[in-house]
């Protein structure tokens, strides 16, 4: 009888020293400030940049009466959204040639 009542004054303390550690744990986690943010993608220290003025750096030309409307990044290039009398369209350009990588139209009055 005496073992068992070791045992489960044992087992008590070690439910209490759990349950300490666990609120330990989750307060410690409230009150620690947050890792900073990666960059995602961002080159490593030692690869040069190329320089800024090296880059792609020419007017791209809108119809006449047309608006850019919004600009979005798409992977390694970049979605341009140009609305105007001819209707929305949609042009992916690459920023290091300037090349139309895609053109997607919508006839005027079609933005149902």
């Amino acid at each position: 009888m005496r073992g068992l009542k070791a045992l489960v004054a044992g087992l008590g303390i070690l439910v209490v020293l759990g349950t300490a550690v666990v609120i330990g744990v989750i307060i410690k986690r409230l009150y620690a400030s947050p890792a900073p943010p990666s960059i995602a993608g961002a080159p490593p220290a030692d690869v040069a940049l190329p320089d800024a003025g090296a880059a792609f750096n020419a007017p791209v030309l809108l119809p006449a009466g047309s608006r850019i409307a919004g600009i979005a990044a798409a992977g390694g290039d970049f979605a341009v959204t140009v609305t105007g009398p001819a209707g929305d369209q949609v042009w992916v350009l690459n920023p290091q040639t300037g090349a139309h990588v895609v053109a997607l139209s919508a006839p005027p009055g079609n933005n149902k």
